[in-house]
């Protein structure tokens, strides 16, 4: 009796341990060209957008995100810099940041073009006795941006192994400055831990 409930408790916690330790992900801040400009802001805030969406679709992921914040942390400790990225391999950067999975991201955003609208009309009302005109006329314009917007994410595990390397582009005008969010929610269903 005791060798089975000996068994029995050793089968629970295995269980229990598999059920509750889910592979990590650490987003890094994406690397964020607008126009040219390099945005480190706007790099975080795609971080960020991209753990939420994953955070809000769990149930979609076989992998949970590690915190913007805590990853942030680490690679600074580390002296782990946008400008000095390229200078540490998948390995240690997993290493620094504790995660199963490495994402690394870029969106490169460019003027293409603008266009401008303009309209208008005039009115003019003559009596018939000619003693009085009443004249009135409007005129409108507007001026928009065209840009186009590349995403480009690459996924490791964290022995280096390449498992996802995509880019997808995108054309937008300037009164939806966020649309390279869509190409990031495209490219996430075919993520590998996309279920």
């Amino acid at each position: 009796m005791k060798i089975i409930r000996k068994s029995l408790t050793v089968l629970l916690l295995v269980i229990t341990v598999s059920v509750f330790s889910q592979e990590t992900v650490a987003i890094l801040p994406f690397g964020f060209t607008d126009n040219g400009h390099v945005s480190v802001q706007e790099g975080k805030e795609a971080q960020q957008f991209l753990i939420n969406y994953i955070i809000k679709k769990q149930k979609h992921f076989k992998v949970k995100p590690l915190n913007a914040r805590d990853v942030n942390v680490a690679l600074n400790k580390a002296g782990i810099t946008p400008e000095t990225l390229d200078n540490y391999t998948i390995q240690e950067i997993s290493e620094v940041v504790r995660a199963d999975y490495i994402l690394l991201g870029t969106i490169d955003k460019a003027l293409q073009g603008t266009s401008t609208t303009a309209g208008g009309y005039e009115s003019a009302n003559v009596k018939d006795d000619y003693s009085g005109t009443n004249s009135y006329g409007v005129a409108s314009s507007s001026t928009t941006s065209q840009y186009h917007a590349t995403v480009y994410i690459s996924i490791f595990k964290s022995d280096g192994t390449s498992l996802y390397d995509q880019n997808k582009g995108n054309v937008f005008i300037d009164t939806a400055p966020d649309s390279w969010k869509n190409s990031i929610l495209w490219m996430v269903r075919h993520f590998p831990f996309y279920k």
